[in-house]
C-alpha cells in the first residue's frame, strides 16, 4: 500500500492525529444491544471467509482509515490473535502480515462494565475513551487511526470454553472517522483452538494464624484463604470455621477446599492459635549501685511475663546530692522476657553530675508488642550504695 507509514515493530503510529479529550466532544447516551441495528457490509470483490480467523476491510473512497480499498487478512497469511475474557466487556484483536508489512486492531467495547455479548451496539464512540452507557469501537492500522470517531457494530457470535477461553469471536462493524461520511466496514472472526481438559486443582495459600483472646472465653477470628489456578481466575475457596467464627483457646484446625470451575478440587488445612491473655509485670529492687569513680548507678529488678516477649524498657533515676541539687538520668533497654519472669538491669549516668550513695527515686515503664501490644510501670524509692 504506497504512501503508508509504518512505525516500528508492535508500535501504533496516528500521524495527523491531535489526542484530544473526548469527553468534551461528546455527551453522554445509554445504548443496549438491540436486533434492530444490523450492520450490512458492503459487497466487494474478495471472497469473505465464512470461518477461521480473518480480519475483512471494505472502505469507502474517502474513508482514511482504510484508504478507500477493500483488504483481507487471514491466518494463512497473517498472525491473528483475540481475546475477551468471559464476562468482558472488551475485545481487542491484531492482524499483523509478515514483519509488520500491514498491522492492523481492533476494539470493540460494550458499555463499561456491561458485557460484550451477542447482538448490535449503536451510538459507539472511540472505544478506548467511550463514556459512560456508550459502547465503542476503534479500528486502526498501518499507522493511521482516528481521534474521534462515530460508528456501530453487530457482535453475532462468541463461544467460550468450560475453562473459560475464548474460543469464537465474530462481529462486524462501521466505523466513521474524524465525523466524515465515509465510513470503514468489516468483520472480524476469531477462532481458537478448543484448549485440552483442565485436569490441574488449584492451589490453597493457607497460613497459620495466631490472636490473643481477652479472656478465657476465646476470640474472633478473621483469616485469609485463597487459591490460584492455572485455568481460572476465580477458583472457589470455602473453610470450615469460617473466618469470622469465635475460636476458643488453644488450636483449632481449619480445613479448606478450592475448587475451580473445571471441578477440580484442591483441600488443605491449617492451625489456628488462640492465647489467653498474656500476664506482663515490673518490679524494681530496692536496692542499687553507684559507681564512686564514675558516678554511674547501676539500677535492676524483675519483669514477670506468661509467655515469651520482647520488651523495651526506659525510665529514669533521680537523686538529690548533698542537699543542694538533684542529678538526674535516663536509661533505655532491651529485654527478651521468658516465662516465668526475667532479670533485668541498667547502667544510668546522671545528665548533670554523678550519682552517689544514698537514697534515690526510680521509675520505669516496660512496654511490648506480641500478639498485642502490652505496658507495665513501677516506681520505687531504692538506695543506692557506693562502690567503686
Amino acid at each position: 500500500m504506497k504512501g503508508l507509514s509504518r512505525g516500528r515493530r508492535g508500535k501504533r503510529l496516528f500521524p495527523r492525529m491531535r489526542w484530544v479529550a473526548l469527553a468534551a466532544l461528546v455527551g453522554i447516551m445509554v445504548v443496549a444491544p438491540s436486533a434492530g441495528a444490523t450492520v450490512t457490509v458492503p459487497p466487494g470483490s474478495m471472497t469473505v471467509p465464512s470461518s477461521g480467523s480473518f480480519l475483512y476491510m471494505n472502505s469507502q473512497s474517502g474513508d482514511y482509515i482504510g484508504q478507500g480499498i477493500e483488504q483481507l487478512y487471514t491466518s494463512a497469511d497473517s498472525t491473528i490473535t483475540g481475546s475477551l475474557p468471559q464476562g468482558g466487556d472488551y475485545f481487542n484483536a491484531s492482524a499483523i502480515q509478515g514483519p509488520y508489512t500491514h498491522w492492523w486492531y481492533v476494539n470493540i467495547a460494550a458499555p463499561t462494565g456491561q458485557p460484550l455479548a451477542v447482538g448490535s451496539y449503536t451510538g459507539a464512540f472511540r472505544a478506548p475513551f467511550r463514556p459512560a452507557g456508550s459502547p465503542g469501537l476503534d479500528i486502526s492500522g498501518d499507522g493511521r487511526g482516528c481521534n474521534t470517531l462515530t460508528g456501530q457494530f453487530d457482535v453475532n457470535e462468541t463461544s467460550y470454553a468450560p475453562t473459560g477461553e475464548l474460543l469464537v469471536f465474530d462481529a462486524t462493524f462501521e466505523q466513521h472517522c474524524e465525523g466524515g461520511s465515509a465510513a470503514l466496514y468489516g468483520r472480524i472472526r476469531i477462532e481458537n483452538a478448543a484448549p485440552p481438559p483442565d485436569v490441574t486443582p488449584p492451589t490453597l495459600n493457607l497460613s497459620d494464624v495466631s490472636a490473643e483472646a481477652p479472656d478465657a472465653s476465646g476470640t474472633t477470628v478473621y483469616y485469609a484463604a485463597s487459591a490460584t489456578d492455572d485455568r481460572d481466575p476465580n477458583p472457589t475457596v470455602t473453610c470450615t470455621p469460617q473466618s469470622g467464627s469465635v475460636f476458643p483457646l488453644g488450636t483449632t484446625t481449619v480445613h479448606c477446599q478450592a475448587q475451580d470451575r473445571s471441578g477440580n478440587v484442591a483441600a488443605g488445612s491449617f492451625v489456628v492459635s488462640v492465647y489467653a491473655p498474656l500476664q506482663f509485670g515490673l518490679t524494681v529492687n530496692s536496692q542499687g549501685n553507684a559507681s564512686s569513680k564514675t558516678g554511674v548507678a547501676t539500677i535492676s529488678g524483675k519483669l514477670t511475663c506468661s509467655r515469651a516477649i520482647a520488651v523495651d524498657l526506659s525510665g529514669t533515676v533521680k537523686q538529690l546530692v548533698a542537699n543542694r541539687v538533684y542529678v538526674t538520668g535516663t536509661f533505655s533497654v532491651q529485654v527478651n522476657c521468658a516465662a516465668p519472669s526475667t532479670s533485668w538491669s541498667a547502667g544510668v549516668t546522671g545528665d548533670n553530675g554523678k550519682f552517689g550513695g544514698g537514697s534515690a527515686n526510680v521509675t520505669v515503664i516496660a512496654f511490648g508488642c506480641e500478639l498485642s501490644c502490652h505496658s507495665s510501670s513501677a516506681t520505687a524509692a531504692i538506695r543506692l550504695n557506693a562502690g567503686k
